[in-house]
């Protein structure tokens, strides 16, 4: 067992023709996410619906910022509720992969900049606070993004707090993650209604979370601009009453 496979990773991205990361991950360049922080939901749904991508949109978040967009590279990591057997088969494979302190750290540890982490937790809050004020602080200082955590997460406050970030998660408790284990990293992964796979632009909105598969980001940008473009002329002759 592998905590991540990057063969998978390859594989169910393989329309993706650009850069990649180590494990496989696509690298969709950080001018099209810097563009994709002036997309609607709307726009980018309708665009990936077009394509045949009916299920990319998952909502009702407790959104802390919701002026804040968030926009980043898709790092997932699922979670199960714990069963001895896996529990120790996945800790001894992060014994020999030299992986450091709880099982929350492995994952944060794979940001870099422009990532946005993706945590399916299925939905647990009591006892299923991904990450508290220090581990949001690491997330921070990687990825300079946010998080999406279909869980929970504590020490809401001083998360609160944070400048230039923001946290889509389902819930706040002040318990600390228990009974559960992570059972890969960069896997394929479902976050409420949506199917999330590594490498996806991430795009969080007062709307909601929309993952944008990599091959279809610049798509998804350069339709938004033309339809921004026609709606700011259109507009103008309105107030104009023309």
């Amino acid at each position: 067992m592998r905590v991540t496979n990057p063969e998978i990773i390859r594989s169910v991205t393989k329309e993706w023709k650009g850069d990649r990361d180590s494990n496989g991950r696509p690298l969709v360049p950080d001018d099209i996410l810097d563009r994709m922080k002036l997309v609607t939901t709307e726009e980018a749904w309708g665009t990936c619906r077009r394509n045949g991508y009916h299920f990319q949109f998952t909502g009702d978040w407790l959104n802390l910022h919701p002026d804040r967009v968030i926009v980043g590279r898709a790092v997932t990591c699922r979670w199960v509720p714990t069963r001895p057997d896996v529990h120790g088969s996945l800790i001894k494979q992060g014994e020999d992969e030299n992986r450091i302190g709880g099982q929350n750290s492995w994952v944060i540890d794979e940001l870099e900049a422009n990532d946005l982490i993706v945590v399916d937790l299925f939905g647990k809050v009591l006892n299923g606070t991904f990450a508290g004020d220090n581990l949001a602080t690491a997330i921070k200082s990687r990825s300079d993004t946010g998080m999406v955590i279909d869980g929970g997460i504590r020490d809401t406050q001083r998360i609160f707090q944070m400048e230039n970030f923001n946290a889509f998660i389902r819930g706040v408790d002040p318990s600390a993650i228990a009974d559960v284990t992570m059972t890969d990293i960069n896997g394929i992964t479902r976050i409420g209604e949506a199917t999330c796979v590594p490498g996806d632009v991430v795009l969080g909105t007062r709307t909601g979370v929309i993952f944008i598969p990599p091959h279809l980001a610049q798509e998804v940008v350069e339709s938004s601009e033309a339809v921004r473009l026609k709606d700011e002329f259109g507009q103008q002759r309105i107030r104009e009453g023309i």
